[in-house]
């Protein structure tokens, strides 16, 4: 999990005001004021949009289940994108901090601790294709959101969401409050409140089932003719990567699929999830064994010959769930990032992994190494939210060029993804250049 996942900060946000924290635990500082923060700076690169790296503090209140713990041990153990090394050093150098104060390595965290972590923080890139306001009014936007762009502020992202960018200078739109939620990876319909009230009303719809949603993907195989109809629950197995099964202990989950065409390889399927379960679509697909085509975790070869057809034993879950961590969220030499950032300077044979405008913090171990950029396979899967109707509404986006009966991007599929196990030419999004 990248520690933005669960170490959340509470109300920091690019030129707002802050929210002040009060540490209640014994001898510890009564106020702890998080530092204001500059509006973001994009970027434009090869394709891609960028954030210019900047100074952030994540912070939370001590997890019940952190209490009684050695602060070395929580982050080592929840927060693996980085080394245990690095977390040594964090905290020896007063980046981790407990309610404000430096802390030792075996630190007890307590109830009420306030645990903070100042980064230097680099977001990943995203695709430069331009959100679309498809329709406004005075309470509702609805967005036509391009893959690789998370809906709001998680994990690595957060200027490089939807509700980040629409919010910025590019949009200039104030509170937004988000009503439905798509995968990162995930393209379509999105719809987004300006008001409570709006958000309240369409939320009660979407909890009520009153909203119909027409999604379109692409697949592997040759999808059966017909409707085909999977109302198999769907259960949580982790929670840290996300990852959905098949499960009679999940909850009650419905899809409708029905083919459009077959192209020898792939087939291009509608899909109208009639629940709102995260992965709904995803998991359903490989249940029927066609998963979305170019799923990085739910069409790679982990799940099995089959791709996880017909459900995983309960017995495998573990084993599945520890193969796809790497090869999800790849620790990525974490330990060789940490090497370099003990030295004291930026190494003149290493550019800043930052190629626009510069900001470079010599203790920061991303500032220290260049990473690949993703190519534009990796940026997104083969699906769509491509229309939402309810009381007289309605609204869609046009056809992606994926979804076309006459699309032959899918060949490259085959000697590139699937020969790859579901790594597009067997390489992760992200990964660290090597010194020449």
């Amino acid at each position: 999990m990248d520690e933005a996942t669960s170490l959340k900060t509470d109300g920091i946000e690019a030129g707002k005001p802050t929210r002040t924290f009060k540490a209640k635990s014994k001898g510890r500082k009564g106020l702890i004021q998080p530092p204001e923060y500059l509006p973001p700076k994009y970027y434009f690169e090869g394709g891609l949009r960028k954030v210019v790296p900047y100074p952030y503090l994540y912070q939370t209140y001590a997890k019940g289940r952190w209490q009684g713990k050695a602060i070395i041990e929580v982050f080592a153990k929840e927060f693996q994108d980085k080394s245990r090394q690095y977390y040594v050093q964090a905290i020896k150098s007063g980046k981790i901090k407990v309610s404000g104060e430096t802390v030792d390595l075996n630190y007890k965290i307590g109830n009420h601790d306030v645990i903070q972590h100042a980064v230097h923080r680099h977001e990943p890139p995203v695709t430069a294709d331009p959100i679309e306001i498809v329709y406004r009014d005075e309470g509702l936007i609805v967005v036509n959101k391009p893959s690789s762009i998370p809906i709001h502020p998680t994990g690595r992202y957060h200027h490089n969401s939807v509700l980040s960018i629409l919010k910025s200078a590019e949009f200039g739109f104030g509170d937004l409050h988000p009503v439905n939620r798509l995968d990162r990876l995930t393209s379509g319909l999105c719809l987004v409140a300006l008001d409570k009230p709006t958000s309240v009303k369409l939320m009660h719809e979407f909890k009520s089932r009153t909203i119909s949603k027409t999604y379109l993907c692409r697949v592997r195989g040759e999808f059966p003719e017909g409707e085909i109809v999977v109302d198999k629950p769907i259960l949580t197995v982790s929670f840290k990567l996300g990852v959905n099964v098949v499960s009679d202990d999940g909850k009650e989950c419905r899809t409708v699929f029905t083919r459009l065409n077959y192209n020898g390889r792939t087939s291009v399927v509608e899909c109208k999830p009639l629940t709102g379960r995260t992965h709904q679509i995803r998991v359903h697909l490989q249940y029927l064994g066609h998963p979305i085509a170019n799923d990085p975790i739910y069409c790679c070869d982990i799940w099995g010959a089959d791709f996880g057809k017909g459900g995983v034993p309960k017995e495998k879950i573990d084993t599945v769930i520890s193969e796809l961590t790497p090869h999800a969220f790849p620790q990525e030499n974490m330990d060789a990032v940490t090497a370099t950032s003990e030295r004291s300077e930026v190494p003149s044979a290493i550019s800043p992994s930052t190629e626009g405008p510069a900001s470079v913090d010599p203790t920061c171990a991303e500032c220290l190494i260049r990473r690949a950029d993703p190519i534009p396979e990796q940026l997104q899967i083969y699906l769509h939210s491509y229309k939402y109707a309810w009381d007289g509404h309605e609204y869609e986006t046009p056809i992606p060029a994926w979804a076309t009966e006459d699309y032959t991007g899918d060949l490259a599929l085959v000697d590139r993804f699937w020969k790859y196990g579901g790594k597009w030419d067997g390489k992760q999004p992200g990964e660290i250049l090597q010194e020449e």
